[in-house]
């Protein structure tokens, strides 16, 4: 049975993705599954999952393979999420969709880590189903930077910019999580992962809520982002805010962290050290954290009172 033939199984109604975070029957028939190492494979053959082109396919065909495909990883990722790592669908509204947050995330006084994928059909949880398929979970999903936050005694919200409520756009979405929870949540401490359109997404939500994001936000970390400081209208405070508190890291041939100058870049920009979007978050990871530590950490008062940072810096008020 082709992929295709399974579509039926995998569809999810839009109306009740609303009402709860992704309600797919087990795909059965599905003929490929997920090893323990987070690896796509063949059911029978243990054969690797690979994109292949057949030349006169009917793109429609194609079109539902993908979606299958698509709604079959986000059911997996989801089950690691909240199996594994104790997160938990999030509705606060009818315009919000669903989100989802680590356990006490409202609660806790922990530094929250706020991760916003790429616009397009990239569900919650996930940077880019596509490498999920071809290079496995730890490259495609969004689950070793939840790993990495909770090891570090933070709290974590994914959004869902590509399935918010209905007719929302990623940044009318943005803005709602924001009103609806990260604003009344006790972390004062919020640091951002922007991958893609969701880095055009956060400027955006800093234009409409400058004083709260600059007051909240202590760091944001843009992965080959959409964003741009020339179309969109940021005042002087908030393009001083990014260029003192944010790190851009763009596609380039240099290796990781190297600078990669621009006069329109607004903050520091460093190569990826990749020069495939999808690859960008899995390559930065270490890096984004690395640089959120020093954001969070205590400056110095004085060269004889120096403050040492430290690991577990990142979560602790």
């Amino acid at each position: 049975m082709t992929v295709a033939q399974v579509v039926s199984i995998l569809m999810v109604d839009t109306a009740e993705t609303q009402d709860q975070a992704v309600s797919i029957e087990s795909p059965l028939v599905f003929p490929y599954r997920f090893t323990s190492d987070g690896r796509l494979r063949h059911q029978v053959t243990q054969e690797p999952f690979v994109f292949r082109f057949q030349r006169g396919r009917d793109p429609e065909d194609t079109q539902r393979e993908d979606q299958a495909l698509c709604l079959h990883i986000t059911q997996h990722v989801h089950s690691i999420l909240e199996e594994q790592a104790n997160l938990r669908p999030h509705q606060g509204a009818p315009c919000l969709g669903y989100v989802y947050l680590s356990t006490r995330a409202l609660e806790s006084p922990a530094t929250l880590v706020v991760l916003v994928q790429d616009r397009g059909t990239v569900h919650c949880g996930l940077w880019s189903w596509r490498a999920a398929a071809s290079e496995g979970l730890e490259k495609g999903s969004m689950i070793p930077y939840v790993r990495k936050a909770l090891e570090d005694g933070c709290s974590v919200l994914l959004m869902n910019p590509n399935q918010g409520g209905v007719g929302e756009m990623p940044e009318d979405h943005a803005q709602h999580v924001w009103d609806v929870i990260v604003s009344r949540c006790s972390s004062s401490r919020v640091v951002m992962v922007a991958h893609g359109y969701g880095g055009l997404v956060f400027v955006d939500l800093l234009c409409r809520r400058p004083q709260e994001v600059v007051k909240q936000v202590w760091a944001v970390a843009f992965l080959d982002s959409s964003h741009s400081l020339w179309h969109q209208p940021l005042d002087a405070m908030g393009r001083e805010w990014l260029r003192t508190h944010s790190r851009r890291w763009v596609l380039s041939s240099k290796p990781l962290n190297q600078p990669v100058g621009s006069l329109k870049a607004g903050c520091l920009q460093m190569s990826a050290g990749t020069q495939r979007h999808e690859a960008a978050p899995s390559v930065c990871m270490e890096s984004v954290f690395k640089f959120f530590s020093k954001m969070l950490s205590p400056k110095p008062t004085s060269a004889f009172n120096i403050v040492t940072r430290s690991r577990s810096s990142l979560g602790h008020v």
